[in-house]
């Protein structure tokens, strides 16, 4: 009897995420793919959309930047790992934080908690580098040397999106246009 159920418990594991992938341009399945939806996703057991291939790949092609302020009102940029121009090595040992990143600015609470921890690993675990800086009478100044505990923090996120034109192919890499859209992700001040 537990070999039976546990089999018809695996039986329908795989039906439900097989409902689940269903592409949503096949309008037959819609119905089944949403209550099986419904049924996954407080589970946790969801398989989300896979949008890897035509007509619009997803390109997870951002960049998290970080505008700080140090204690003596200095300013620095933090600058998260390019993952488009990551070695293929630091993208396999390091993948959870590419996934970490990309879905970060999905959460107001994971922005925030990130921009927290910037807060206090800056200087010390993570890096940043001194921006440049200008005087009263609007000369530029070179950047100053980074002085912790950092006192703001402004997280954005950096990102291309492929520029297509509706019914055209895919343009060659060196015809392609990118947009970059920057979007606030959250403003942190530390406590004194």
């Amino acid at each position: 009897m537990k070999k039976n159920a546990i089999r018809l418990l695996a039986i329908l594991f795989c039906v439900f995420v097989a409902i689940d992938v269903i592409p949503e341009s096949y309008s037959f399945a819609s119905r089944p793919k949403a209550w099986v939806h419904s049924v996954l996703v407080p589970l946790g057991l969801s398989q989300g959309d896979w949008p890897l291939f035509a007509p619009n790949p997803v390109l997870n092609n951002g960049v998290l930047v970080a505008e700080l302020t140090d204690r003596s009102g200095n300013p620095a940029t933090w600058t998260s790992i390019d993952w488009q121009e990551a070695s293929v090595w630091t993208k396999f040992y390091r993948f959870r934080h590419m996934n970490y990143q990309q879905r970060l600015p999905n959460t107001y609470t994971a922005a925030s908690d990130f921009a927290d921890y910037l807060l206090r690993a800056i200087p010390v675990e993570e890096s940043a580098v001194g921006s440049i800086r200008w005087s009263s009478d609007n000369q530029m100044l070179e950047p100053a040397a980074i002085e912790p505990p950092m006192r703001e923090i402004k997280l954005y996120k950096y990102r291309n999106t492929m520029v297509l034109e509706e019914g055209q192919p895919l343009p060659k890499i060196d015809q392609t246009q990118w947009s970059t859209q920057i979007s606030f992700l959250v403003r942190r001040e530390s406590q004194p």
